[in-house]
Parts: C-alpha cells; structure tokens; sequence
C-alpha cells in the first residue's frame, strides 16, 4: 500500500528463521489506521507467524515491528496496551462462567476496577451473549466460544484487533455475525488485520489486502486497487433475446478490440480493450442493429481473480 499517513502498524525488513528454514522473507509493510486489513494465502504461507511477531509473542530474526510508534519487542508492555489478540487455536478457562472469564482478564489487563462491570455488560451485548454471563464457557457453542474469546480481545478498547483465521470452524451464520460485528467495531475506530486462508471470507467487508506465499508479501494494496482492472480491458457478459452472434462480433469490433471471446447460443462472455466512451458506444450499435439485449454485464475482478494470476500455488 502506498502513500501510508498515518500507519498504526509497520513492518521494516521484517523476517523469521527457523533454524535453516525462513517462515517469513524480509517484508515491509505498513497499516493505515482504520482499515480492516486481509492476510490471505494458503496454510503455511507465514501469516500466523507474521501476526504472532506483530502482538510480540515472536521476535523477528531480524527487522523491527512498531505499533503506534513503538518498536513492540523493545517496549513490549506499552505496545500491547493499544493491542487485541485472537489466535486460531485457544482454549476458555471452563470453570468459569463468560462474566468471569472477562473479569479475570480486565483484572490482567489492568483495567480501573470501578469500569469492569460495565465494560463486561458492554462488550457481552457488543458480541451478542448477555444472555450467557452466567454461563461456564464450557457450555458454549463453538461460535458463542469465539465470541467470548472475541469479547476478551476488545475489553481494553485496544487501537489495533490482530485475529488469526477467527472464522475457523464457524457455521456460515456464526460467520455472517463475526463479519457484521468487525464490520462494526471499525466505526469504533478500531483497525483490524485479520487473516484467512479462504479468500470468499475477506473480500466485501476489508479495505484492503495483503496477498502471502511461501512466506513473502506478494501484494499489498487497497481492495479497490487491487480488484480494478489494468487500462481499458473489460470482462463483458453479453445475452440477447434476438439477433446473431456475428452482428454482435462485428458491432464490438466496431467499437474497440475483441481480445477473447466465448460463444454460446445467444450469449457471449468476453474479453474487450473499450473506454466507457466506445462501452457506451458498442450498447448502441447493438440497439441499433436490432438486437434484443437482456444481459449487457461487465465483470469486476475478485480477490479470488487476482490471486490466481499472482500465486504459483506453492505451500510450505
């Protein structure tokens, strides 16, 4: 991402050794306040590894980490103040009820006593389990666990919510939820990165998205920069209910280059070099020469898209 003002997280030159082996290749890359950040890429690919080192539970081999400003494994405590963590694998206190739990961490977190109860209610409501605060968590539902485990990261009211595959083993409903309430708490003010190896999960509610394999940062970029499309080329669908395919052909010839194209009875999915000027232009000679249209579509790329043609498909 480009042109960063004000980034609530950066990485510089940041990398991880395992012995021989390098989880995460020298990598710079800084956040903006405010956006919900993606991490995607196959398991194996250092997302883990790279949020691990950003919340300080890993130092990097090299390089440096800041959160706010401050370089996290140098001043770790007053980094983590402005810091909420999720991992993809965490366990409840199950002899706890979810009130409990939460106020056994505000305690940790070192939160003015007088504020706790209200911030529990608040942040139980926030998630959606008032109803269970006298609950043990071992009892929950493996959404309503997430959503404990979530509560306990936002207590604090931290800057920063670092969440490592959080929709893991949901059901698509207890996702939905998860995607509405992170949706939420960035018109808190709340910056999020959170990191996913399904692609489908992310796209529509993140800002932006970091692309990793094989433990380097392949693209980093606003979602809207990275789903447009390079210069004038267009994918187009087009369906009609009379006409042939050859004054179709002729008519987008006509109106700009005909790159690829695939035809099927009265339909056609192509790609197009047009401006919306001669996009506009080839809806007209269409009209003009009598075809019916019923489909005239043009096809945004996805995440998913720009993956493929960026990824080699390699793991770990």
């Amino acid at each position: 991402m480009n042109d960063i003002v004000n980034p609530i997280i950066t990485f510089e030159a940041v990398r991880k050794e395992y012995g021989r082996f390098v989880a995460v290749h020298p990598l710079d890359l800084a956040i903006q306040a405010g956006e919900i950040y993606g991490l995607i890429g196959p398991n194996g690919a250092g997302k883990t590894t790279l949020i691990r080192m950003a919340c300080g539970l890993l130092a990097p081999t090299s390089g440096h980490v800041y959160i706010n400003g401050i370089e996290i494994h140098r001043q770790a405590e007053a980094a983590q103040q402005s810091i909420g963590y999720l991992s993809d694998i965490y366990a409840l206190y199950e002899d706890l009820t979810a009130w409990e739990y939460l106020d056994y961490f505000a305690h940790a977190y070192r939160m003015p006593p007088k504020d706790i109860p209200d911030r529990i209610k608040e942040v139980l409501t926030l998630v959606g389990l008032e109803s269970k605060e006298q609950a043990l968590t071992k009892g929950l539902s493996r959404g309503m666990r997430q959503r404990l485990g979530l509560a306990r990261a936002i207590l604090h009211r931290p800057k920063l919510l670092l969440l490592d595959e959080p929709a893991s083993g949901l059901d698509p409903k207890a996702r939905m939820q998860l995607r509405d309430l992170l949706v939420l708490l960035k018109t808190q003010g709340t910056t999020i990165v959170i990191s996913s190896h399904i692609l489908a999960e992310l796209e529509g509610f993140c800002t932006a998205i970091g692309i990793m394999e094989l433990g380097r940062l392949v693209r980093s970029d606003t979602l809207s920069a990275l789903t447009s499309v390079s210069g004038n080329r267009r994918i187009l669908t087009l369906r009609w209910l009379s006409g042939d395919a050859e004054t179709v052909q002729r008519a987008i010839e006509q109106s700009g280059e005909l790159v690829a194209a695939d035809w099927s009875h009265n339909q056609v999915l192509c790609t197009v070099n047009l401006t919306e000027e001669q996009l506009a232009d080839l809806h007209a000679r269409l009209v003009h020469a009598g075809v019916r249209i019923v489909e005239f579509a043009e096809k945004k790329q996805t995440v998913q898209d720009v993956y493929m043609n960026l990824s080699r498909h390699e793991v770990m």
